[in-house]
């Protein structure tokens, strides 16, 4: 009677967690053929990271397991998750519902990975891990057999030092982990509800002559108000260090209060900017979408001067449409100009690391052009700068895609940096010191 209670139990368990898909079909095939129709043809990228590019793999894994009522929606969602990472493009996104998508849920600790290890750089209490932490085994694996098995794709580089492994940590059920002390032992990974990230903006003067903006993103009005509240301190510093190793985005125009204690001479904003023009793919699909998406937004606007930009867009779209890849110049920038303040500091050190992203890699490469005054030290940043503007696609009603239309001129060019990031002045490796001091810091503090 214990064995068929026990076998019911089981067959139960399976019914619950295979029913969802078997009681509401998805059109698996139309998914698909979406998917990989808008990563081949109409992704700008996608001739230069099409190594990468393995649709039958994960089309053959997800039929399979659907002909014999073993897919779930959670197997289903991660490998497509899965599918659209391995192209290594942060601009490149699948997402889902939230009732279905399993990245919300989080471990609470962080991660930097080595060849043989990732090492705990940050923990909550909770997460049962410490800074210091060595994972030797994720599910019974080493790093580098899941980096084999994944084919080095999906975490965003091939180079250890710059990988991302948030997202398998979040699939991860175990870890096999030696403490600080030495000792080893095997802990689950605890799963918790994503929270909020918050991408603190903080003050500070890490030593004497020296004060420090920690940017972990741009917000215009508290980078305003902390340059307001700090200006004398700032401009009566020996060092200023933008610690920009965390910087996730944001507004690119919200730092353009620093700009007069970078610069060592008066430059335009143009200058700073840089080339601004693009090469848009111009296919028929993502002419059409974008078309529709500017009249909608036109409809909203009041103002005549923005009605007249929208329009514009418009019609570069109508007049390329189906042209495939077109250069697309730069909106019209502002006359305007940068003085250097009369007070400021003699040096800028700017941090870097491959946590740098979006807008604030953009704002690393504005700092670049600001003059001989500044140097970049750190890590090469993450490298988002080469495809952006994307267009959102439904691959049905719970599921869509994101992919990128636009390629910057350097990209274009050959000389793009998705690969590598943007490059420091004077490069200094990871190690796992860095999990009890901060060495950058250290080293841009040195004279």
């Amino acid at each position: 009677m214990e064995l068929t209670e026990r076998e019911e139990r089981k067959r139960e368990a399976h019914r619950n967690l295979y029913a969802p898909l078997q009681e509401q079909p998805i059109d698996l095939d139309e998914i698909f053929q979406i998917m990989i129709d808008s990563i081949r043809y109409q992704y700008v990228g996608f001739e230069r990271k099409k190594r990468a590019f393995t649709p039958t793999e994960y089309r053959t894994y997800i039929l399979s397991h659907h002909r014999y009522n073993t897919l779930t929606m959670q197997m289903l969602v991660r490998s497509l998750h899965q599918f659209a990472a391995d192209m290594n493009d942060r601009n490149l996104v699948f997402a889902c519902d939230d009732w279905i998508d399993y990245r919300n849920t989080r471990p609470r600790f962080r991660v930097r990975a080595q060849r043989d290890c990732l090492w705990v750089t940050e923990a909550a209490p909770e997460s049962g891990f410490v800074p210091g932490d060595r994972l030797l085994k994720l599910q019974r694996q080493t790093p580098e057999q899941i980096r084999r098995y994944m084919r080095r794709n999906s975490f965003y580089s091939r180079e250890p030092e710059r990988e991302l492994w948030g997202g398998y940590l979040s699939m991860a059920a175990s870890a096999e982990v030696e403490h600080p002390d030495g000792t080893r032992e095997t802990l689950p990974i605890r799963q918790f509800p994503m929270a909020e990230e918050e991408y603190p903006i903080v003050f500070d003067c890490p030593a004497e002559g020296a004060v420090r903006l920690r940017l972990e993103r741009l917000d215009r009005e508290e980078i305003e108000t902390i340059v307001s509240e700090h200006a004398a301190e700032i401009a009566g510093a020996e060092k200023l260090i933008l610690d920009l190793r965390r910087c996730v985005g944001g507004e690119e125009e919200a730092a353009f209060p620093l700009l007069p204690y970078l610069i060592d001479r008066e430059r335009s904003l143009e200058e700073l900017l840089g080339e601004q023009g693009s090469y848009v793919n111009c296919t028929a699909a993502n002419c059409e979408l974008r078309y529709r998406v500017l009249a909608a937004f036109q409809e909203r606007l009041s103002d005549p001067e923005e009605i007249a930009l929208v329009e514009a867009e418009k019609q570069f779209y109508l007049t390329h449409h189906g042209r495939g890849l077109v250069y697309k110049p730069g909106a019209p920038v502002e006359e305007r100009s940068f003085t250097p303040a009369a007070r400021a500091p003699k040096q800028v050190v700017v941090l870097t690391d491959c946590f740098c992203e979006q807008e604030g890699e953009r704002f690393v490469a504005l700092c670049r052009r600001c003059g001989d005054k500044l140097r970049v030290i750190g890590r090469p940043t993450r490298g988002t700068l080469d495809c952006f503007d994307p267009i959102t696609v439904a691959l049905n009603e719970h599921m869509t895609l994101s992919y990128p239309i636009a390629m910057s001129v350097e990209a274009y060019e050959g000389r793009g940096i998705a690969e590598t990031g943007l490059p420091v002045d004077e490069y200094l490796p990871w190690t796992p010191e860095e999990i009890a001091e901060d060495l950058l810091l250290k080293k841009a503090l040195e004279k």
